[in-house]
């Protein structure tokens, strides 16, 4: 039901925005390509997406700023994503765009007089356009889609071979001429964030390797079952292989407490975090193991190999970027048993 109503949202909006197409200005013009940006001063990068989606924007900040170190540069994303960015040196502001308050987001955009903005999602969204047009910025960049052609001044076919969501959001760059790109997503701590992960790493010292697991996605039928994952957790943990520790999400911990209490052998269950303190533990591990969800882009920033189950969605576009990290694809037949995990997790720690 809830897979319905997505759809169906989803087609009103872009039904209303091709509706508001037809009425709206269609003399924009389009601009001069390589863009000369010693006349751009403040850059706009929208991404009102999920936390996966704007961990892989962060190269477009770094390739700007590198490229061009007089810019301005502001992201715009959800409130719930806005503290993975805090400590980025290649931001200047975060405009956060809250969904009751949304003309907030609005006024401060229309305030920073942008020269340029920059819609990312290579996927219309109805979302990302609003607030890219309402931020009345001079000059605007983004995919071309049929809904938003009439006021795009740059504009990137979304025609091409498939390709990972980090080279779907650099493509506008190297559209518009930046001569420095970097792809490697990046996340900055501060020295609050590395005294406290430090502690929680130094309560359990040990000789084996450090094995952080995630069992909870965002929707239920693109996770692996839990009797799976404990079956892994539970031959790690009796074989000494390495000691596991269990990430904790929003509304998880009662849940995972009864179901780690029936368990022989015991990970240990993490307390609930921040999404950048998670991050900079995940950079203290050595393997994550987790479903599709967000969390496996935090491993991708940090630098660190990820096994990761795939029951949904574009391994091209979407999977982990450490070159030691490993997709169990699981999404057609289904059948990952819990000795496969086991023998890749193995692998990869033997490395």
């Amino acid at each position: 039901m809830k897979k319905f109503l997505r759809s169906v949202e989803y087609q009103i909006k872009n039904g209303l925005w091709k509706l508001f197409g037809l009425f709206a200005e269609k003399d924009v013009p389009l601009a001069p390509l390589p863009l000369d940006f010693s006349k751009i001063s403040k850059v706009l990068v929208v991404r009102p997406d999920r936390l996966g989606d704007v961990v892989l924007s962060t190269p477009i900040y770094e390739s700007l700023k590198k490229s061009f170190p007089h810019l301005k540069i502001t992201a715009m994303v959800n409130p719930i994503q806005g503290g993975i960015l805090e400590d980025n040196p290649n931001l200047d502001k975060i405009i956060l765009m809250r969904r009751r308050r949304f003309w907030r987001a609005i006024r401060d955009s229309r305030k920073e007089n942008f020269d340029l903005a920059i819609t990312l999602n290579k996927k219309f969204s109805a979302t990302a356009t609003f607030f890219t047009l309402c931020s009345k910025s001079k000059m605007k960049a983004g995919y071309l889609h049929s809904q938003n052609p009439w006021k795009y001044n740059i504009q990137l076919s979304i025609d091409g071979p498939p390709c990972h969501e980090i080279e779907n959001n650099l493509a506008l760059l190297r559209h518009m001429g930046v001569p420095k790109i970097i792809s490697q997503p990046r996340i900055y701590f501060n020295e609050k964030e590395n005294q406290k992960i430090a502690g929680i790493i130094n309560s359990e010292k040990s000789e084996r390797p450090l094995l952080l697991v995630k069992t909870g996605t965002r929707i239920a039928e693109w996770g692996w079952p839990w009797e799976k994952f404990q079956a892994v957790m539970q031959h790690i943990l009796k074989n000494k292989i390495a000691n596991v520790w269990l990430i904790n999400g929003p509304g998880e911990e009662t849940g995972l407490k009864s179901q780690i209490a029936e368990m022989e052998f015991k990970p240990r269950l993490l307390p609930l975090m921040k999404t950048k303190e998670l991050a900079l533990l995940i950079q203290q591990c050595d393997l994550l193991f987790c479903n599709h969800t967000g969390i496996m882009h935090l491993a991708s920033a940090v630098e660190k190999p990820a096994c990761v189950i795939f029951k949904h969605g574009e391994i091209e576009r979407w999977g982990p970027r450490h070159p030691a990290s490993v997709v169990l694809d699981d999404r057609h037949k289904k059948t990952l048993t819990p000795e496969t995990a086991i023998d890749t997790l193995q692998k990869i720690l033997k490395n």
